[in-house]
């Protein structure tokens, strides 16, 4: 059984997501290095993200994982100026701005629930439209529409009123009046640093995401080549370990080294 941990989201849903890998966080910065965002959003949704999730969930999940798997902080340099940013205070941030949007409307007897769109990444902005439809209820029938495989949400689609596209549009801009720019890290004049706003219906938000995983590639292959020659030599332990885990364990043994080493240095001389 994997080590998993349950996560309290915005909207008052609870999750219980499973630990990232180094296997996987490998993956995640070579999406981040080539700014595949797209590739980027797939992933997560394929190993992470529940497709009854909408973009605020999503956003605070991933979010969430960086913090509780990588590091709970974030290092920024600016003119030799340093400055730790908590990533708690950026989750702080997105449920203070959470706002409950679902809306129920009925078009010719077809009883349709909106919400905020479940989606990560779309293409076009009638992805985003198409994925604040939630329920449909005709009749006795019932669908839970955003757990649908694509094909057979494609025909119910193609099936629904044209009415219903207007009042999806109409719901699409209420989401936009109300679900603000959030400012994830602030103002810090002192070393120059300038407000981090992102538009959490934005595609940018996953650019953001990288940002948060994202590192330098040739230093994490450095990382994996020390782990494996000098920690555990011709295991593979590493690629099933976490990020936070590791970092954890090289710092232990550069401790210990140090420590050998001064030692060392005592008896010479």
């Amino acid at each position: 059984m994997e080590f998993s941990i349950e996560v309290d989201l915005p909207s008052g849903k609870t999750v219980r997501v499973r630990e990232l890998k180094n296997s996987e966080y490998l993956t995640i910065i070579k999406f981040a290095q080539n700014k595949d965002f797209k590739g980027l959003g797939d992933f997560f949704d394929a190993h992470f993200i529940r497709p009854d999730l909408n973009i605020v969930d999503r956003i605070y999940l991933l979010i969430y994982l960086r913090m509780s798997f990588i590091e709970p902080d974030i290092n920024m340099t600016i003119d030799n100026k340093s400055i730790t940013v908590s990533v708690a205070s950026m989750l702080d941030k997105i449920e203070e701005s959470y706002v409950d949007l679902e809306t129920k409307l009925d078009v010719n007897g077809i009883e349709i629930t909106l919400d905020l769109p479940c989606i990560t990444y779309y293409d076009a902005v009638d992805d985003l439209l198409i994925a604040t439809i939630k329920h449909i209820q005709i009749g006795n029938e019932s669908i839970n529409y955003n757990e649908l495989d694509e094909e057979v949400c494609d025909e119910i689609l193609s099936n629904l009123p044209s009415a219903v596209f207007k009042h999806v549009n109409s719901f699409l801009h209420t989401i936009q009046e109300n679900l603000l720019n959030v400012d994830l890290i602030d103002e810090n004049k002192s070393i120059g640093l300038e407000a981090t706003r992102i538009n959490l219906l934005s595609n940018n938000v996953l650019e953001f995401i990288s940002s948060l995983y994202g590192t330098d590639l040739q230093g994490f292959y450095t990382m994996i080549y020390s782990f494996q020659n000098t920690i555990m030599p011709g295991s593979n332990l590493f690629f099933d370990m976490s990020p936070i885990e590791t970092r954890i364990i090289m710092k232990a043994h550069q401790k210990r080294v140090k420590e050998e080493n001064d030692q060392l240095k005592k008896k010479q001389q």
